[in-house]
């Protein structure tokens, strides 16, 4: 995964659980690609400060947060 561009669909959706989704649905729908690339700072700053997801399971690895930042700087692929 380190030599390819990183995807949403393929690295990134797979992360939030069914139930962060839902959770999130009215504010920042987690499955749907142009929302996410649109809010993806927002989600990463939430995501890293620990406040998200917001559906009372465990914060994000750090790995996982890194892989979302290595999302936005390689230009949000879909």
């Amino acid at each position: 995964m380190a030599n390819r561009p990183t995807s949403f669909a393929l690295h990134i959706r797979p992360l939030f659980t069914d139930g962060q989704k839902q959770c999130m649905s009215r504010t920042i729908p987690l499955d749907d690609y142009n929302v996410m690339k649109a809010n993806a700072e927002l989600v990463f700053t939430r995501l890293s400060d620990k406040s998200m997801p917001a559906d009372n399971t465990r914060p994000w690895p750090d790995e996982w947060i890194a892989l979302f930042r290595r999302w936005i700087d390689e230009g949000t692929a879909p």
